[in-house]
């Protein structure tokens, strides 16, 4: 049998009418005030403008330090691992 809320994925037996993700979900708005779950999913998961643009910027200075701390092996800052072969053979 499918789900009755998702309507994707299996159910979890034959007398169950939820999925198991969904069975979580139903479980967790019972545990919790459903008012509550809706206010924390729309902060998490739903982004106005600002914050897609703020997303953006973010990440875009995160790469831009990637790039900066980025050595080759020609660069005077680079220092050669130790390695634990002798020198010797």
């Amino acid at each position: 049998m499918v789900c009755s809320f998702c309507n994707e994925n299996e159910t979890e037996g034959w007398l169950k009418s939820y999925c198991v993700d969904c069975a979580m979900l139903k479980r967790m708005l019972v545990l919790h005030e459903p008012k509550k779950c809706v206010d924390i999913l729309r902060r998490c998961l739903i982004r106005n403008e600002n914050q897609i643009s703020h997303k953006i910027k973010l990440e875009l200075r995160t790469q831009d330090k990637e790039l900066k701390t980025v050595t080759f092996e020609d660069d005077s800052s680079y220092i050669e691992p130790p390695t634990t072969r002798s020198k010797n053979k």
